[in-house]
């Protein structure tokens, strides 16, 4: 038996090409659910992973340095790449990949994975201490060095103003879109604020993440020699074209949707050099009260926020973009779903409207005036035939107003149910669910695959279509767990007499791919851009035969 072990979860013949190439080694494919049976075999060298899932990957890398063995991982992309080197794996090499290079990486993963001297251990020191200077994810110098670079000219001019910068809706766009494309949407965020300050006013300035990978940032303004510090009214003029400049560049690189969510509340705490004060306290402190100070300006806009949806609740102020979804395999149009938009720039955003409703406790008035304004639409909107998706969360069955008579043409309208609460009484709201489906009504399941519409919402709602979540389509031609799961609920939807609604399809890639799943139905930019209802709707596809 060779006594050098590669374990691999893909079995091409690439790997075992490479395996040949390492002489008295011999490869071993079992999937990462193995692999600590794996690591328990003699002889194992090295660990090579090649899947998409994070997850999955993270598992693998921590279980293979547990037992001391290298890990080098085949990345399909540049998210790929930049996860295994987050994950510090000590290779990796872009798919496909040829035999030679699989084996160079090899060898170049064991010799990292060998360096036990304490000049390999000071490597390590220094590469965590280059870590602590810069934030890997937006370049920005870390807090520590930034109060070092201000230290002597805070001295000097004996006062320094800090701005914390609160994105508070961010986490809206992890939680919608994924960790990887809240990564991608700082980096855009930390270059343009960047750019933004490189070129203001505010004198002698430092920029800084606040916590390695968070999503706030912290900014020093030292006014120079004979300049008066920056004043409150100068400091919200300033925030106010930052949001603007940095909104614009965030829409341009991606979209509308998630500039929508793109928000900055700023904290302010004005400082006096104390030398009886160590200067690291001092500033610490200085952090502490902008950031308290950034949350009392959010709930000044959270109130502002209630008052702009009062208004356009008053005024009928939404307005209705209407998002074509298309058969798979003929891109014939099928029907639209209706997703609201708030007209004021504060409500643009839907998931920020309804938690404004929410926390005003107006969701019913405001669930009310975005089905009214749906229903308006259609008649302008869609061509007969095809179907108006709306959306509709369990909490509004519960609304007097809502009635399954609100509807003029009940079979031409599906009813998603967007779980922003938890169903709690199955039983009770299937039978209020009935009375909708005997006027003609159909349902479908939103979001499939997150929160709480997962196989318990499917089993018990019997929808006529389940839409799968955007986070399940992302990069899916990468992701063979992704495109396993997809075509397991194409099979259950096919069993069971209902559709599959494939959401958020923005790649040419990841359109042959649900196709190929046998996914009936798709909505995504790749396809058409959403329609508003302020302009005039032109069908230039085929209209399409429904089926009964």
């Amino acid at each position: 038996m060779s006594d050098s072990l590669l374990i691999s979860d893909s079995d091409v013949p690439e790997i075992r090409e490479a395996v040949t190439l390492l002489d008295g080694w011999r490869v071993d494919a079992r999937p990462i659910v193995e692999l600590s049976a794996a690591l328990a075999e003699p002889g194992v060298r090295a660990v090579l992973l090649t899947t998409a899932d994070p997850s999955l990957l993270r598992s693998g890398i921590e279980q293979a340095h547990a037992r001391g063995v290298p890990v080098l991982v085949g990345c399909a992309d540049e998210a790929a790449r930049r996860r295994a080197v987050e994950l510090n794996a000590e290779e990796w090499f872009h798919l496909p990949a040829t035999a030679e290079e699989i084996a160079a990486r090899t060898w170049s993963a064991v010799a990292r994975g060998a360096m036990l001297s304490a000049e390999a251990m000071q490597r390590v020191d220094r590469v965590e201490y280059e870590h602590m200077l810069h934030d890997s994810l937006t370049g920005l110098p870390t807090l520590p060095v930034a109060i070092e670079r201000s230290r002597q000219i805070f001295k000097e001019r004996g006062e320094l103003v800090v701005l914390y910068f609160n994105f508070v809706r961010y986490s809206k766009v992890e939680e919608i879109y994924g960790w990887e494309k809240l990564d991608a949407v700082l980096e855009t965020t930390a270059s343009a604020v960047k750019a933004f300050l490189d070129d203001d006013e505010m004198g002698e300035s430092r920029v800084m993440v606040s916590f390695t990978n968070d999503d706030d940032f912290i900014f020093f303004h030292v006014p120079q020699s004979g300049v008066a510090a920056a004043t409150e009214g100068e400091i919200t003029e300033m925030v106010a074209r930052l949001q603007t400049s940095v909104g614009a560049t965030i829409e341009a690189a991606h979209g509308e949707d998630i500039a929508a969510l793109f928000d900055i509340y700023v904290g302010r705490a004005h400082l006096y050099y104390n030398p009886k004060i160590r200067l690291e306290r001092l500033i610490y402190r200085g952090i502490r009260e902008a950031q308290n100070s950034s949350r009392s300006v959010e709930e000044r806009e959270r109130a502002r926020r209630v008052n702009d949806l009062k208004t356009a609740l008053r005024d009928r102020a939404v307005y209705v973009d209407y998002h074509p979804i298309v058969v798979a395999s003929t891109r014939e149009i099928f029907g639209y779903e209706a997703l609201a938009r708030g007209v004021a720039r504060t409500l643009r955003s839907p998931e920020v409207m309804f938690d404004v409703a929410a926390e005003a406790d107006l969701i019913w008035e405001l669930s009310r005036l975005c089905r009214a304004r749906a229903l308006e639409g259609m008649a302008q909107r869609l061509e007969p035939g095809q179907l108006l998706f709306l959306n509709v969360d369990p909490h509004d069955f519960a609304d007097p107003a809502f009635t399954e008579q609100e509807v003029t043409e009940p079979s031409r309208v599906v009813i998603e149910i967007t779980e922003r609460t938890a169903i709690k009484d199955y039983p009770k709201f299937r039978e209020r669910l009935k009375a909708f489906r005997e006027m003609g009504y159909r349902f479908a399941v939103d979001d499939a695959g997150s929160g709480y519409a997962g196989l318990g919402s499917i089993a018990n709602l019997e929808p006529d279509f389940i839409k799968l979540d955007i986070s399940l389509i992302n990069a899916i031609d990468t992701n063979f767990i992704k495109q396993n799961l997809v075509q397991t609920m194409v099979k259950f939807a096919n069993d069971h007499g209902a559709m599959v609604i494939a959401e958020g399809v923005e790649r040419a890639e990841e359109f042959a791919m649900v196709q190929e799943l046998g996914v009936h139905l798709v909505q995504g930019f790749y396809l058409h851009r959403p329609q508003s209802a302020s302009s005039p709707i032109k069908h230039e596809q085929p209209q399409l035969t429904m089926k009964p």
